[in-house]
């Protein structure tokens, strides 16, 4: 995934020579080396800049309404809360503007893990997600680039987009043991994914009989569940991308299904997908899916801190099992 991210984001460079790149050692790969060898090919465009979170997306505002498009990249979804203020305003810009007018700009950070690296400001599983934002993470390497490119459509238009990464998926190449069914082609020239698309992984040969509805690490993780199920072609997952609003994709995916398991790798009480279940639970006529109508339920990451090299307090392989039993009953 990392590498398919660090083309995509060269090829948005290539081809947008407004864009800008900045954020703490991006110069020299940033974290986990996802701009690697960028400041080589522009170096007036890919710039380090000092570990002031407030300085750095003030500055992308202001390069914003100067006509440039800037990419903010902030290392973690903790170091968000250093420079919310700044990073309210750019999101109000745009709400207030009704979506036509704002200070584009694509925000990049690590928000999720496994738990093996730094404790809970490197894992903090928990989002900003203001009016005006639009806040996505992808899973593989292949819906990121697709949307990265609609990102920078989206900034283009003058909307805030924030890319949340997972930072046990950006080397993953394995799903179950050596498979290296987690590696993705780097999708053609003008393959664009809207932030309102699913992506469903079940059997060719039709629907299952249960949905687990999730995201980034999630999705691993879940299908990893599949596997250990007795029926596992009885389960589809579904990623759903887009975290700031219910997306038109999933509304459709869910209407066939009885069944439904909403995987959240966000703390309990602080997670997106709840906040997705008052659109889905209305009628068909009013854009939902009636939940009152399906047996579903709700896992979560553990709401407490992330210790420090533990993964217990994150959504795992057990958790998604219990509740496609507690559906399946």
């Amino acid at each position: 995934m990392r590498k398919s991210m660090s083309r995509a984001i060269a090829e948005a460079l290539d081809t947008h020579p407004n864009m800008v790149y900045i954020g703490e050692d991006v110069q020299h790969g940033g974290y986990y080396l996802v701009t690697d060898k960028l400041h080589k090919k522009h170096p007036s465009r890919v710039c380090d800049f000092p570990p002031d979170e407030t300085t750095l997306i003030g500055a992308g505002i202001g390069y914003s309404q100067a006509g440039l498009l800037p990419v903010v990249e902030i290392p973690y979804a903790k170091y968000l809360d250093c420079g919310l203020d700044m990073f309210m305003e750019a999101g109000i810009l745009n709400w207030l503007g009704g979506g036509k007018k704002g200070t584009g700009m694509i925000f990049r950070l690590q928000g999720f893990d496994r738990g093996t690296f730094g404790g809970n400001f490197h894992t903090h599983n928990q989002l900003h997600m203001p009016p005006g934002v639009d806040v996505v993470c992808f899973s593989n390497g292949e819906d990121y680039a697709r949307g990265f490119r609609n990102a920078v459509r989206q900034a283009e238009a003058g909307r805030v987009v924030m890319l949340v990464d997972c930072t046990a998926l950006l080397n993953l190449r394995h799903l179950i043991g050596k498979d290296r069914g987690w590696e993705r082609a780097y999708p053609q020239e003008g393959e664009v994914l809207s932030f309102h698309d699913v992506r469903r992984y079940g059997s060719e040969k039709g629907r299952g009989k249960v949905a687990v509805v999730t995201y980034g690490n999630g999705v691993v993780t879940s299908l990893q569940a599949r596997e250990k199920c007795p029926e596992p072609k009885d389960i589809d997952v579904i990623d759903c991308m887009l975290l700031s609003e219910c997306p038109d994709g999933l509304v459709e995916e869910l209407g066939s299904y009885e069944r439904v398991v909403f995987a959240d790798i966000c703390k309990e009480g602080q997670n997106p997908l709840s906040g997705m279940l008052g659109k889905l639970n209305q009628t068909e006529e009013r854009g939902g899916v009636d939940l009152g109508k399906k047996m579903w339920c709700l896992k979560t990451a553990q709401r407490t801190y992330n210790p420090l090299g533990t993964t217990l307090t994150f959504l795992n392989v057990e958790d998604v099992i219990a509740g496609i039993e507690e559906v399946s009953k």
